[in-house]
């Protein structure tokens, strides 16, 4: 937090007023309001929701497979599916065929329509898979116009790296389209067979796990506040005599956790106690999201302002150090900067429009006293 913002946080309401012109010449003068505390409420999520395990992220299979029973739609003229259709058929057995042993030659498969060579993914779950287990696989044509009705040939499928040949699952079975409008790419429920074990090492060799934090949580901040978070823990759990550094911040997004020694025949038991560490989500409460058109504003919990007076349409709010009043601040406790959100809940009981609301916010981000980031959305 910079100079500005911690001065900030020793900020109390002082004074709100809100009357306007003409309201003056008719009313009697409204009592004039109570200062207003302002409080930080922190929010606390496991840390589970901010990080992932690396080691623990998914995998993609792919493969070529050949598609048949297509209602005319099929590749024409493309010499590998035919050759592909004419592998297909050996490998079945099939010896009818002109070639010296009995096969199929591919051209005299080049009158067929009702295939497709295609293109086959599957996608494994960050925490792996077993032998047997079936998933959802897709196909997408490489010149088909369209896949309804068809069904997958068995396809052999690889891992991403084109130097291994392992096959690591088989796919077969009736297509699902995806959609009428786009009917060149199509599903597979659970016709996707692993047929070796996929397991996801997370453990380094010194007992060291690695945690990367998740996209929009990614800044120096948030790596330390699981550094703290996560050594506080553990350390309670070791005894207040450890002085060993457990997790450290190798940079904004990755930090290292050693596994203590109590835990290391048991990493996964581990893993389940330190994703489950409260972290206080900084993030979460720091936006003001503004709808013009609909007149809504919703505030995060942490937007504060800075001192600032802002007139509007008779309507005047001002935010004063209390250092610099006589007015004393009403808590005893050392004050935290004003909550944006202390603001619009005063202007809302005054009855104050939503457009003139907004204007405020709006100006208050301009003169730079606004801590936080301002959404507009349609």
């Amino acid at each position: 937090m910079n100079a500005a913002m911690k001065h900030a946080a020793l900020l109390t309401f002082a004074l709100i007023t809100a009357s306007t012109v003409a309201a003056q010449a008719q009313t009697t003068q409204a009592p004039a309001p109570q200062p207003l505390v302002a409080e930080r409420f922190q929010i606390t999520q496991p840390l589970s929701t901010f990080v992932r395990v690396k080691g623990q992220e998914e995998n993609y299979l792919q493969g070529i497979g050949l598609v048949v029973g297509l209602k005319g739609t099929g590749d024409k003229a493309l010499t590998p599916t035919h050759k592909a259709l004419a592998l297909v058929l050996r490998h079945l057995g099939a010896n009818s065929g002109a070639g010296p042993e009995g096969e199929f030659l591919p051209e005299t498969l080049k009158t067929v329509t009702n295939t497709a060579l295609v293109i086959v993914r599957a996608r494994i779950p960050a925490e792996g898979a077993e032998e047997g287990d079936m998933i959802d696989c897709e196909v997408s044509s490489l010149g088909a116009k369209s896949l309804e009705g068809g069904s997958l040939a068995i396809s052999t499928l690889q891992g991403p790296n084109p130097h291994d040949k392992t096959v690591w699952a088989m796919a077969t079975g009736n297509l699902e389209i995806f959609s009428k409008a786009v009917p060149t790419n199509a599903r597979i429920k659970s016709g996707c067979r692993i047929e070796k074990t996929v397991r996801n090492a997370f453990v380094s060799k010194d007992n060291k796990i690695y945690l990367v934090l998740n996209d929009g949580y990614k800044d120096w901040q948030m790596a330390q506040e699981v550094v703290f978070s996560v050594g506080n823990l553990l350390q309670v759990g070791q005894g207040s005599s450890s002085n060993s550094q457990i997790a450290r911040a190798l940079d904004q997004k990755t930090i290292e956790v050693q596994i203590p020694p109590q835990y290391q025949s048991d990493p996964v038991f581990f893993v389940s106690i330190l994703m489950d560490t409260p972290i206080v989500d900084k993030q979460l409460n720091n936006k003001v999201v503004i709808n013009k058109s609909s007149g809504v504003i919703v505030v995060g919990s942490d937007v504060e302002i800075g001192p600032d007076v802002v007139t509007h349409n008779g309507i005047k709010i001002e935010t004063i150090d209390p250092e610099s009043t006589k007015f004393v601040p009403l808590n005893t406790q050392p004050a935290y900067a004003t909550r944006l959100k202390d603001l619009v809940d005063a202007l809302n009981t005054l009855k104050v429009p939503a457009e003139d609301v907004i204007d405020i916010i709006v100006a208050i981000h301009h003169q730079g006293k606004l801590y936080g980031e301002l959404v507009f959305v349609n």
